[in-house]
């Protein structure tokens, strides 16, 4: 909560609550450690006081597959395992969903964020590896979206992609010169080789945008495709009947410029 993580648990004996504890932890804890953690410190509460047959509820289920895991390498984790086998008597693990009313588990999330407003962390943990890649990858995401927006470069690139993304583009000889308006389109051929910039229909400069979605020349093949034409050009690059219909496209311009 507002940056900083806490975590608690509630003793219940028949239903009746005995007692509370709540640990603010270092700011770098996961939602996941601090799961762990509370588990943790109520197997130390069990065996303080040697209590038997009890039902440790959480409502982590990952914190209790890894508890449960024979693969767990996690050194934290399997010294709470330990901690369990060791003791006496029975320890149990249940697991109950979030926010659905469950008295004791309800009352130790309010704990929890009365946890974060503490001004002494009770707990801190070392950054992992993990997290270390996932701050590295985030500042250096960051950094290029700040570059990409500043840019003067790429203006009709950022039509089709404002926000950076690791995410794989599909596209090929044609689509690209979509994304990029570089190649056959008559304002590149301008820029560059000091072509016409009018469109092959003589009605308007011959950018992406016209001869897509405009140009006359392309009417029949738009209205053969039956094509919804309503949409942001970025979105109906996403629709394969489209993206057909701008290769068919582009493969006429080549043609057109060739002869």
């Amino acid at each position: 909560m507002n940056g900083r993580v806490g975590c608690a648990f509630v003793l219940y004996v028949d239903c009746i609550e005995m007692d509370s504890f709540m640990f603010r932890l270092s700011d770098n804890c996961s939602v996941f450690m601090a799961e762990v953690y509370a588990i943790h410190k109520a197997v130390e509460e069990i065996r303080i006081r040697n209590l038997d047959c009890v039902d440790i509820i959480s409502d982590s289920r990952s914190a209790l597959v890894a508890l449960n895991s024979l693969r767990e390498r996690r050194n934290f984790i399997n010294e709470i395992k330990r901690k369990v086998i060791t003791h006496q008597d029975i320890i149990n693990f249940k697991w109950v969903r979030a926010h659905r009313g469950t008295v004791g588990n309800e009352r130790a999330n309010v704990l929890a964020k009365t946890a974060c407003e503490k001004e002494i962390v009770d707990a801190f943990f070392d950054t992992t590896k993990a997290e270390i890649k996932y701050e590295s990858k985030r500042q250096a995401l960051s950094l290029w979206q700040e570059r990409w927006t500043l840019s003067r470069k790429g203006t009709i690139t950022k039509k089709f992609f404002s926000k950076v993304s690791l995410k794989r583009v599909k596209g090929d000889f044609y689509i690209n010169q979509i994304y990029t308006g570089h190649g056959i389109f008559r304002t590149y051929q301008n820029r560059f080789f000091d072509k016409s910039i009018e469109c092959h229909c003589g009605e308007a400069v011959g950018d992406v945008e016209h001869v897509l979605l405009r140009c006359k020349l392309w009417e029949p093949d738009r209205e053969s495709l039956r094509l919804k034409l309503n949409l942001p050009l970025t979105e109906l690059l996403r629709v394969e009947k489209f993206r057909q219909f701008c290769r068919l496209v582009i493969q006429s311009l080549l043609n057109l410029e060739i002869n």
